[in-house]
């Protein structure tokens, strides 16, 4: 049975609105990082963190929920380095966009009745994602960790998809954590 007129309507702006959301919260994210870098005075930049930490809630929100995957908390907290506003970090506002934004889009077609081809090469873009996110947080990815598993081992691509925005939502977590 199809969807009534209403219904896609319904839909669609549920989709638009969650899509203006979750660019409002990409744009404030990488306001924010700007701010810290240019504010050298410590209140503010105390501030700054603060704000960062609420937009990163605002988009767990949008993106929950989460799997569980065992040990992924320890392993992210053992490889990276930087926390998102570091200076050492090399976290670009493109970078912060593209991954605020696509695993948001990718799960829900992960979610939907997408097909396997689509969401293969959907996975293979996200894996990269997740990958420039944990590189430019000083990170590496040790061959054989949970980590390398969920990137690049082969697995259903929904599986994959929801795995890989699992593991970025887990290093966004960490490199935010106050």
């Amino acid at each position: 049975m199809g969807m009534t007129d209403l219904q896609v309507q319904s839909n669609n702006v549920f989709v638009e609105n969650k899509l203006s959301r979750i660019y409002s919260i990409s744009d404030l994210f990488t306001i924010m990082l700007a701010l810290y870098n240019i504010d050298s005075n410590m209140e503010t930049r105390d501030q700054v963190k603060k704000k960062i930490w609420a937009l990163t809630n605002m988009w767990l929100e949008e993106i929950s929920p989460l799997n569980y995957i065992p040990g992924l908390v320890e392993e992210v907290s053992s490889i990276i380095k930087y926390k998102v506003w570091d200076e050492k970090s090399t976290l670009t506002d493109e970078t912060i966009e593209r991954i605020l934004v696509d695993t948001i889009i990718f799960k829900e077609k992960a979610l939907s009745e997408e097909e396997p081809e689509v969401l293969n090469a959907l996975s293979l873009v996200l894996a990269t994602r997740a990958a420039e996110l944990i590189e430019a947080l000083g990170g590496y990815i040790p061959r054989g960790s949970t980590i390398w598993k969920i990137l690049y081992e082969p697995a259903d691509p929904r599986d994959k998809i929801i795995d890989i925005t699992t593991l970025i939502a887990t290093t966004l977590v960490i490199s935010t954590n106050i």
